[in-house]
Order: structure tokens, then sequence, then C-alpha cells
């Protein structure tokens, strides 16, 4: 075994150690974020129900937090290859032809990402200053959820670009029988 071998051994286990540590936190800002939502809302429903005295700054945390929540799972979705894909006419094709189709839909995948990132981040400069009416909150904090997770997303989809014909194999080993 060879000095390269090893080191480029050492980098991919750092990276899956990384990834690792990035999917973890994820999961837990994910976890913190439902729990968080639904304390608020049963609480809610519960002062509504029992006291007649809802809270009416809970749908606006409520609906920030959907926001943040909405954005972990769908980079934790990429992350860990759970994006929908109908693969009935691609699977037909060569290795080398569906490698190339991974490969540009994902360069356009990531480009579309990064122009949501983009806009929303313009959004947010523009707007996020805004107060929500019963806390009195920045907006920018809830809707900064668009340009970070568009950004972590098309992130994802770059850094994976390289795996594009082990993914395509990964994905037939799964559709046999």
């Amino acid at each position: 075994m060879t000095q390269a071998t090893t080191s480029a051994g050492r980098a991919e286990a750092r990276a899956a150690r990384a990834g690792l540590v990035a999917d973890r936190i994820l999961e837990a800002l994910a976890a913190l974020s439902l729990a968080a939502i639904i304390v608020l809302l049963f609480a809610n429903a519960t002062l509504r129900f029992a006291a007649d005295m809802p809270l009416p700054w809970v749908e606006e945390i409520v609906t920030g937090l959907m926001l943040w929540l909405t954005m972990f799972g769908f980079v934790l979705g990429l992350r860990r290859h759970e994006s929908i894909t109908v693969r009935a006419f691609v699977t037909r094709l060569p290795m080398n032809v569906q490698v190339a189709l991974k490969l540009v839909t994902d360069v356009v995948t990531a480009a579309v990402l990064l122009h949501l990132a983009w806009f929303a981040l313009r959004y947010v400069l523009d707007f996020g200053s805004d107060a929500t009416p019963y806390l009195r909150l920045p907006r920018g904090f809830f809707t900064a959820a668009l340009p970070v997770g568009a950004g972590a997303a098309a992130l994802v989809v770059l850094l994976r670009l390289p795996s594009a014909r082990a993914t395509i194999l990964r994905l037939r080993e799964e559709e046999q029988p």
C-alpha cells in the first residue's frame, strides 16, 4: 500500500466522519425545531380550550420554525440521497450516459439552488429587519432559513459531483430484485 492510497483513505474517513457530524447536527436542529413547534401548539391549544386565552404570538414562532424545519429536512434528505427520482427511462441507457445525465442534472440543480439562495439573501437583506407583529422580532431571523438552506443544499449537491458514477452503481444495485 502506498502512502498516497493511505492518505486518500484517511481523507475519505475524515470526510465520512464530517458528514456524519453534519447529519447529527441537522437531525438535532430539526428535532429541536419540531419539539418546539409541538410544545408551542399544544400549550396554545390547551390555553385556548382551558382558559379561552390563546397566545397570539405562537403563530409567528411556529411559522418561522416550520421554515427552518423544512430547510433542515431538505438538506438532510439531499445528504442521504433520499430525494425523489424517476429513473424508468434513464436506467435503460448506457452507464456513461447515465453518469453524464446525473452530472448535468446535479449541476442544474446546484445552479437553481444557488439562484434561490441569492434571491432569498437579497430578500432577507431588504426585508429582514422588519419586525414581526407581536414579538417584534426581526423577520430575517426566520427568513434566513431560505438562503442558508438553499446554499447548504447547493453545496451538498456540488460536493457529491465526483461520486456520480458510484451513485449510479448504487442505484442500480438497489433496483435489482
